[in-house]
């Protein structure tokens, strides 16, 4: 019976032993993936095995993968796939924080009575000493045809050539009110607006131009008197502005938006009687415009307080950041 029950024990601890020696896959369990031995080089694969050229998909070797076909494949049109849109530049410069007037002290202004108004023998508005080319009664014409004209601060001038010998480094641009006043002329008027802005182009060849909307009159003038100036025919000759704006990289800027009522006429409390130019508390309200439509950059003259603003010491900071 010893001998039986020694016989029968060997057996078992065999059994054992050998189950133990036996490849998993014999033993109905998944064996898992060997660890990639290392590049005799001593680099690492940077891209996953199926991203091999042909025939690579089983290699180990790094020289032999494809390089050219690493990452997404072509699509073609059977795929199905979507086009996604890439961020588009704002059609209207939109608000960003507040500078101070010291934005304007390389920046010139350019338009009719309504610009006039910040000249220093007007109502000398703060502008940061911009450079105003402001004259009664201009139109883009008269700047392309490079008409004589008259500075309440410098006499007989051409605006192109005052324009030309400054170079400055921003041009804000408002004019089109005196063609504007009568209606029919739409054609003829935006097409000497697109060729002042090119011939500014070109004399300016480093400006940045701002060209702001033209400005409606009140609903009283215009049902009076002037017609050209309602809210509707406005609303189309801004549109087609602001395309030749995105069409000539300039900022295009929505300043009759400020100014007008909610039936879209200018409003009675910043306009003169005459229902078209600015009272004083106009022109305040179109600087501080001014001042909150600017392009970013972390070196504007923001207003302390203001959103963007930094102070010297951060500045400096920030310009030793490599």
């Amino acid at each position: 019976r010893l001998a039986v029950l020694g016989t029968v024990g060997g057996v078992l601890v065999l059994s054992g032993i050998i189950t133990v020696l036996l490849p998993k896959s014999m033993k109905g369990e998944t064996e898992a993936a060997p660890l990639p031995t290392a590049d005799p080089a001593g680099t690492r694969l940077v891209a996953p095995l199926p991203y091999a050229g042909a025939g690579d998909s089983g290699s180990q070797n790094a020289q032999t993968l494809n390089w050219g076909t690493v990452g997404p494949q072509r699509q073609t049109a059977d795929t199905g796939y979507t086009y996604t849109a890439l961020p588009a530049k704002p059609a209207t410069l939109p608000e960003f924080g507040r500078v101070d007037t010291s934005w304007f002290a390389d920046a010139a202004f350019l338009g009719d009575s309504l610009t006039a108004g910040f000249c220093a023998n007007e109502y000398n508005i703060d502008v940061g000493g911009a450079l105003i080319c402001g004259y009664e009664g201009i139109s883009p014409n008269t700047v392309v045809n490079r008409t004589t004209v008259t500075s309440p601060d410098r006499g007989e001038e051409v605006p192109l050539d005052v324009l030309a010998a400054a170079q400055p480094a921003k041009l804000y641009i408002l004019i089109g009110t005196n063609a504007l006043v009568q209606p029919g002329n739409d054609d003829s008027f935006l097409a000497y607006y697109g060729k002042m802005l090119d011939d500014l182009r070109t004399a300016l060849p480093d400006t940045t131009f701002y060209v702001q909307s033209v400005l409606t009159a009140t609903q009283e003038k215009v049902s009076d008197s002037l017609p050209g100036l309602a809210p509707d025919r406005l609303a189309a000759i801004n549109a087609a502005i602001q395309q030749l704006c995105a069409e000539r990289g300039c900022y295009y800027l929505d300043l009759n938006a400020e100014f007008a009522d909610d039936a879209g006429y200018l409003q009675t409390d910043f306009s003169q009687p005459d229902g078209v130019h600015l009272t004083v508390s106009g022109y305040s309200k179109w600087v501080s415009y001014l001042c909150t439509h600017v392009p970013y950059s972390k070196n504007n003259p923001y207003q302390a307080g203001s959103t963007y603003y930094l102070s010297d010491d951060m500045k400096n900071l920030l310009n030793d950041i490599p």
